[in-house]
């Protein structure tokens, strides 16, 4: 596997289901430790294009089939919803670069068959959040270390307790955070839950890509996480900034 400069952005060859949030833009991973140059006035930075240099088979049952056809279903099978350590979540298959000649290597009728090895370059759409980017969620867990959030798609986002808007506690009897605010003019207090399954607006603390370090006793840990915070205006559950929901509808 290697991950180069990727090429230009054509926005029409994005899937549907991502085409709303790629209108505004895409951040370009490139090589170097995946530098990345985000364009400007680019509001939605949490989508980027790698591009890959990989050897792709296609098995000789298939070779009347389109090649690229063929090739693209064995692109997706290796790399869609699979994290690469330092550069993120594959979503999406997004366009041939080029594709070079096959190598036929022979094959033994048990582990090899015949296969034909293209070398190809190709993007994908990785998911991956730029520090500081807000984004919006549901609360998917609630316990005394804090929220465990969920994008759909990517359910490994963790906002600490220590990262709440202040003041907060946790509500023993309800098993859910609060924010206690209190109002500036009439000193009142008012409790903020954090509610399951409510939209929460968080911003990116940090993206991490934990190291495996082979099987272990329970559950394995995620080879990616995001960190949040909701420690400023604007963010934390939704409907409490019913003006800023507004807007954004």
């Amino acid at each position: 596997l290697k991950v180069c400069r990727p090429g230009l952005c054509r926005f029409a060859a994005a899937p549907q289901w991502l085409a709303g949030w790629l209108a505004g833009g895409l951040s370009e991973a490139r090589d170097d430790s995946l530098r990345r140059a985000v364009p400007r006035a680019c509001p939605f930075a949490m989508f980027t294009l790698a591009l890959i240099d990989d050897d792709i088979p296609v098995q000789p049952e298939d070779f009347r089939d389109d090649c690229r056809m063929r090739l693209k279903r064995q692109i997706q099978a290796k790399y869609i919803d699979r994290v690469i350590p330092n550069v993120g979540l594959c979503v999406e298959f997004y366009d041939f670069v080029e594709v070079r000649e096959a190598i036929v290597y022979p094959g033994d009728g048990k582990l090899a068959c015949g296969e034909a090895y293209f070398k190809v370059e190709f993007n994908v759409i990785v998911f991956r959040p730029e520090v500081d980017e807000w984004l919006v969620g549901s609360i998917s867990g609630c316990s005394e270390r804090g929220l465990c959030v969920s994008l759909g798609f990517f359910r490994e986002v963790e906002i600490p307790s220590s990262n709440l808007r202040t003041p907060y506690t946790f509500d023993v009897s309800r098993q859910l955070w609060v924010w206690q605010y209190r109002h500036p003019d009439t000193k009142e207090h008012v409790n903020f839950f954090y509610e399951r399954d409510e939209l929460i607006r968080f911003r990116v603390i940090s993206v991490q890509f934990p190291e495996s370090k082979g099987p272990k006793e329970g559950t394995p840990e995620s080879p990616m996480k995001i960190v949040g915070a909701v420690d400023l205006d604007g963010l934390g559950c939704v409907s409490w900034w019913p003006d800023s929901s507004a807007a954004e509808g």
